[in-house]
């Protein structure tokens, strides 16, 4: 009996010293990477119901952002100028912290609602997320741009192209996300157009200079574009636009008809594209700080001759899973397209990632609040669309933050100034990223 009892007093002794011990190291932590913990641990909460969402699905109404008018782009001869707005969700469901709701609109077009997009990052291993991430639009809207500028300076040259894919690979970086200078970066963005024609070789090369110039996404990368961003705190803005309980039964989306997202049924990778980062770490809290990673987009017409702009796009995730989605554009006066324009994928992906770094930084700084959401409107300008100097710029970023949250002023304006410098989609048209561009003509890479 004796020494059964000095046994467990020899137990509890080890459990004492490894508890002080685990206490010792959790409160050596930083703040940041304790709330980080809790954040990941925490099981979400349950609802009684939930809205049910397709991945991609049209509006049921027109958009009207709290923070700001929407305008309509002003458009002279030679110029098709168009202003996108976009409004994002967080979508409450357990089994993912991450995911969240995008709504995007191009202005001043009859009877035009526009799109939502459903994006998810919080996936359990072994599972599929809700939707593509908001990088994953993000980069789709991208690849898409150009193919529809190659597409379009082809008809202004009056040739016709056999076949066009883009592909894009976007890479992303946080350089110490969790301490008080951690940001978020866009890297290099690298493009392989991929062309089959037998038209000569010096028609083929003006071609892809005319789409590069008339590139409106990628321009906004490749120079420093201005961003107007502001803080809204408490405003009485919250009825329309809140988060709510949802989820979405199928990642196959139909919309009149036609089938707008699915996940494929073997990982796609690109065929020139290879990737160089590494995704076989174990993520500790120094990796995660310093994380590495890259998307893809692959962009392919699908061959509808009603719709020449029809195309599919498949793109990679922060998981292994790649999926297929559809992007088309305004062939006209109150055209209305049959799936989310190119503009409209890079515009709301932009907003949504914002969406995300506001949950991750609400997370590591413990902050209390209520809801949040992001309001965005980018503007951009196309001139001379139907000649040789056809060229695109995006002029300005309009991005708001809004929050209720009964935290200081001082706390907040942290949180937001945080969450903007971990955005790698704003950062990467705020700074001059790195463009990489290759032409492959009928399988041979030309110089």
């Amino acid at each position: 009996m004796k020494k059964s009892k000095k046994v467990v007093l020899v137990i509890a002794s080890i459990i004492g010293v490894i508890a002080i011990a685990s206490g010792i190291y959790w409160f050596s932590m930083p703040s940041e990477e304790r709330n980080m913990v809790l954040f990941m641990m925490k099981k979400g909460e349950t609802y009684n119901s939930y809205k049910e969402y397709q991945v991609i699905d049209r509006n049921d109404k027109a958009l009207a952002p709290t923070s700001f008018k929407p305008s309509v782009a002003k458009t002279i001869d030679g110029a098709v100028n168009r202003n996108i707005v976009a409004i994002t969700e967080m979508v409450k469901n357990e089994n993912s912290k991450m995911l969240k709701k995008g709504m995007m609109q191009s202005t001043g077009i009859d009877d035009y609602t526009g799109w939502h997009l459903i994006a998810d990052e919080g996936a359990a291993e072994g599972s599929n997320p809700f939707g593509p991430s908001p990088l994953s639009y993000y980069t789709s809207g991208l690849a898409a741009n150009l193919h529809t500028q190659i597409l379009r300076a082809a008809g202004v040259k009056g040739v016709t192209l056999d076949n066009i894919k883009v592909e894009v690979l976007n890479k992303f970086r946080w350089h110490n996300m969790m301490s008080p200078d951690g940001a978020g970066f866009l890297d290099k963005t690298t493009t392989n157009i991929i062309i089959e024609s037998s038209e000569p070789e010096e028609v083929i090369q003006e071609i892809k200079e005319m789409a590069l110039s008339s590139w409106a996404a990628g321009e906004a990368l490749r120079n420093e574009t201005v961003i107007e961003p502001a803080l809204g705190i408490n405003g009485a803005n919250w009825e329309n636009y809140h988060a709510t309980p949802g989820t979405t039964l199928s990642e196959e989306s139909i919309v009149d008809g036609f089938k707008l997202s699915f996940i494929t049924h073997v990982p796609k990778k690109p065929e020139h594209l290879k990737p160089v980062v590494k995704d076989d770490e174990v993520l500790g809290f120094d990796n995660m700080a310093n994380m590495e990673f890259e998307i893809f987009a692959i962009a392919e017409s699908a061959e509808n001759q009603k719709r020449p702009f029809l195309k599919k796009i498949t793109v990679s995730t922060p998981t292994p899973e790649t999926w297929a989605i559809y992007s088309d554009e305004f062939m006209g006066d109150n055209d209305n397209p049959l799936a989310p324009t190119s503009l409209e994928y890079f515009t709301a992906g932009t907003a949504l990632c914002l969406t995300s770094q506001t949950t991750l930084v609400s997370a590591m700084m413990g902050l209390e609040f209520t809801d949040y959401r992001v309001e965005d409107q980018i503007d951009y300008r196309q001139e001379a669309i139907d000649s040789v100097k056809m060229v695109s710029y995006t002029d300005t970023v309009h991005s708001h933050v809004l929050i209720q949250s009964s935290e200081s002023q001082e706390r907040l304006k942290q949180f937001y100034n945080k969450s903007l410098a971990l955005c790698f989609a704003g950062e990467g048209l705020k700074n001059a990223t790195e463009m990489n561009t290759t032409l492959y003509l009928n399988g041979k890479k030309m110089k």
